[in-house]
């Protein structure tokens, strides 16, 4: 496809993720309000006390919830001074279909070319799959964040709140770790243009 087309591609990919995420957002946003309302007086009120942290907790805490918020911080900063944000906003995979990235993800992971047609865009994933490794440390933030929330307030639902976000995350963190080192093993299996190969953002 030719520069002007492919980029007008682009930006309606980009526009159409952004609906996407909006919509999430405000769906989620919706439901809660709901469960919130349907759930009304459906949990004990003692799981939404606060308890009373030792003063040595609460500190903890505090400590906690600023160092992920640092780590947070940190880690955009790192994002868009290596170029990972800026490459990922101009990658040629906007201008294709969700099912059509699945199944370039999906052959990247099992490290397959079904097409030599394909392998310009095989190397396009496997690079973007690589720098998707910028989002551990945010996770990681994020995770630190809650639990100095959790250890603000002790209260029984955050501890609940905790252990599903944790586990949400520790998954997240595992298929991102995955991926990425697939993708490295794709690309030295399949090298080619450099600027596609190696420039991944990840440094």
């Amino acid at each position: 496809m030719d520069g002007d087309s492919e980029r007008r591609k682009i930006k309606r990919g980009r526009r159409r993720v952004r609906l996407l995420l909006v919509g999430t957002v405000l769906t989620f946003a919706l439901a809660s309000l709901l469960v919130g309302l349907m759930a009304d007086g459906a949990f004990p009120s003692s799981w939404l006390e606060r308890g009373d942290p030792p003063d040595w907790v609460e500190v903890t805490g505090l400590v906690l919830a600023v160092l992920g918020l640092g780590l947070e911080i940190v880690a955009l900063v790192r994002m868009v001074r290596s170029g990972s944000y800026r490459a990922d906003r101009e990658s040629r995979l906007w201008a294709v279909s969700f099912g059509r990235r699945r199944e370039l993800a999906r052959a990247v992971r099992r490290g397959v070319v079904d097409s030599p047609d394909d392998l310009p865009w095989l190397r396009t994933v496997a690079a973007q799959m690589i720098r998707q490794r910028r989002f551990v440390p945010m996770i990681g933030g994020l995770l630190t964040m809650n639990l100095g929330q959790l250890l603000l307030s002790l209260t029984p639902m955050w501890f609940v709140l905790f252990g599903v976000i944790g586990v949400m995350f520790a998954f997240a963190c595992w298929q991102i770790l995955r991926d990425a080192y697939r993708a490295e093993a794709f690309l030295r299996e399949h090298p080619g243009d450099p600027a596609v190969s190696v420039s991944t953002g990840s440094r």
